[in-house]
């Protein structure tokens, strides 16, 4: 439905991305630090594409194997910031000794048809040392090694020096000479500015960024071969998208638990927590969108987009104090550094796993209920068995990307059944009493209950999660200035809903309620079991299509760590088999184990969701902003 930010990775996840787009974003992602896959792989829960196969499998896709050099260690391509080295440009990085040693190779392992090129990290990236590698030439390797024997003295050092001014200026001649033949004669088509280069040494002459350049010529040039449209179409969501976005995610699989909130505080408690900690989330997104615009005012206060403005942040009292920022982790890298964006990511991946065996229970749950004669730990066990086909044998782009829009469905056919069976049932407390032998049970609704706070703050904290998610729908609203109207209309409307669903449930049940009120209305027997039974299985659904949409960015961010140390394509698809069983198996033995939802969702409320929703949008803006806001803020 939206488009997502526009850099490297928005090509990933665009709706006509094409083979080589997706490669060269691949690449992108990992000559970033860790994690760049989080916000790709989150793409396809903030934005369900309802048949689109293509976006499904571009943003799902394993990060590129083997891309840079593992042996280098923090020192590798990926922590470099500065860009691409070209041969005429020196080094940052050098030896003890005033030798240049920090260059990094020309390419990676360049693929075209069949052949393959490599220049090793190890060489000095200089004309001469580099084409005689090529060559094979070993007069000047010798003299290379020579050199490098001498360079105790100081004359060596001045010869090395000169050498390396010469090999520069040898590189900028060729590479001139080899231009100049390119634009001789007629002017050449796009799609033959575009050629690949068809001679090592003509390869040699261009660096990895123009390469990537020349991928996303490519791609673009197929996609008009193909009647298609450009790669990526970023930043044109409307208003009413992003606030659909937005509620899609902030009302999910936590709906379920609401009614149980104001079982465990009552009637006032269960008030309280929900408006309370709807107001402390409803803030911390408003901050997130004004970090990503890199100003603590308003977002309306600007005319521009904060990604195309031409004002030159801190240029002046009207300009944004920061240059804008478009995913979670640059927040966090920018508030609190590498160690800080590594902690918070980590917490995001470990509330992404606890989702895994919340969905596990979930399911055993809703199993159980339509066949009681099998154990829940054992329908969660035949689950597992069902996913492992979906997530991690069999990649299927197509049912991804109509899972993507189950959940959607599933909101609304939830907050429908359960307002529409209070109003038509009333209280049934009484009866349900009687049923299960509880009359002295009295009374079945209660008004505050001091030692249920704690777990009902767990789980209005696991419903209002999804925070992480935001930097998506910010970077994708074509007026990101209405960003915060969007925000507080979407958030009027998830907190009504969360209310009904909670306040229908607990004025049905009482103290009676399920932690799941799915569960509650297939028990009670109030009304028709076909409904019932079709709302149970839409809720199966739900819970299989969010598992295994939730799967792909925790499995991604794992692989990214892996990937350069795999070799080949294969081994890269088999290595992403087994992280997910991996990850399969042990979220099944947490659900075996701690086989609660209210306790499961409470868990990671009161810890995941408090750090990534409300601890640190709040303290990344004070670092970020802190002079420039008012002692009350």
């Amino acid at each position: 439905l939206v488009g997502v930010p526009e850099s490297p990775a928005s090509t990933a996840t665009g709706t006509s991305v094409g083979a080589n787009s997706v490669q060269s974003v691949r690449e992108e992602e990992m000559a970033k630090p860790w994690p760049a896959t989080l916000e790709r792989g989150l793409s396809l829960l903030a934005t369900p594409q309802l048949g689109d196969a293509q976006f499904a499998d571009a943003v799902t896709k394993s990060p590129r194997f083997g891309y840079y050099n593992a042996a280098a260690g923090a020192g590798g391509l990926r922590q470099r910031k500065g860009g691409y080295y070209t041969p005429e440009q020196p080094s940052r990085h050098s030896s003890p000794d005033g030798q240049p040693d920090g260059q990094p190779s020309l390419g990676h392992h360049k693929r075209w048809g069949s052949g393959r090129f490599q220049v090793l990290t190890d060489k000095a990236l200089s004309f001469k040392s580099t084409m005689a590698s090529l060559r094979g030439d070993g007069a000047s390797a010798e003299a290379d090694a020579g050199i490098g024997q001498e360079v105790g003295t100081m004359a060596a050092a001045k010869k090395a020096q000169a050498e390396q001014g010469k090999s520069a200026e040898d590189a900028r001649d060729y590479r001139a000479r080899i231009l100049a033949a390119q634009g001789k004669g007629k002017k050449k088509s796009p799609a033959k500015a575009s050629r690949r280069p068809q001679t090592d040494e003509e390869d040699l002459t261009m660096s990895p960024g123009h390469h990537r350049e020349q991928a996303y010529d490519r791609a673009r040039e197929s996609a008009k071969q193909k009647g298609g449209a450009k790669p990526s179409a970023p930043r044109d969501a409307t208003f009413s998208q992003c606030v659909f976005n937005l509620a899609n995610i902030l009302m999910g699989v936590g709906l379920l638990g609401l009614p149980y909130i104001f079982q465990s505080a009552g009637w006032a408690g269960g008030f309280f927590i929900a408006f309370f900690f709807g107001g402390v989330t409803w803030r911390t997104s408003i901050l997130i969108g004004r970090e990503l615009n890199g100003d603590p005012r308003p977002g309306h206060v600007f005319d521009d987009n904060p990604y195309k403005s031409p004002i030159i942040p801190g240029s002046s009292a009207a300009a944004r104090m920061r240059k804008p920022m478009s995913t979670f982790p640059d927040i966090a890298r920018e508030s609190f550094g590498d160690k800080g964006c590594i902690f918070l990511s980590s917490v995001l991946y470990f509330e992404l796993f606890s989702c895994l065996a919340i969905f596990f229970v979930s399911l055993g749950d809703h199993l159980f209920t339509l066949f009681p004669e099998v154990s829940q730990s054992k329908h969660m066990c035949f689950v597992a068995i069902a996913l492992t086909v979906p997530t991690a044998l069999l990649r299927t782009p197509r049912l991804l990307s109509y899972l993507s829009a189950v959940g959607t469905f599933a909101t609304v056919a939830v907050v429908l059944s359960v307002v529409a069976s209070a109003v038509a049932a009333g209280d049934i407390t009484d009866s349900l009493a009687e049923r299960y032998g509880r009359l002295e049970d009295t009374p079945h609704h209660v008004l505050w209950r001091t030692s249920g706070l704690p777990l009902a703050l767990g789980l209005i904290a696991y419903a209002f999660s999804g925070h992480a998610i935001v930097p998506s729908i910010y970077s994708s609203m074509k007026k990101p200035q209405e960003y915060e109207y969007m925000v507080t209309f979407t958030f009027s409307i998830v907190i009504t809903c969360c209310c009904l669903v909670a306040v229908s449930g607990y004025y049905m049940f009482g103290s009676f309620v399920e932690d799941q009120i799915t569960i509650s209305l297939a028990t009670a027997g109030t009304a028709p079991k076909l409904a019932m039974d079709m709302l149970t299985w839409l809720m199966i659904l739900t819970a299989f299509s969010k598992f295994t949409l939730t799967m792909f960015p925790l499995a991604l961010g794992l692989e990214e760590i892996v990937a350069p140390y795999v070799p080949t394509e294969t081994a890269m698809e088999v290595a992403s088999s087994l992280i997910k069983l991996i990850l399969i198996v042990l979220a099944l033995a947490v659900a075996i184990f701690f086989p609660s939802f209210s306790f499961l969702c409470s868990l990671v409320g009161l810890i995941c969701t408090m750090i990534v929703s409300v601890i640190f949008p709040a303290g990344a803006h004070l670092v970020l902003f802190g002079d420039r806001i008012p002692l009350w803020e």
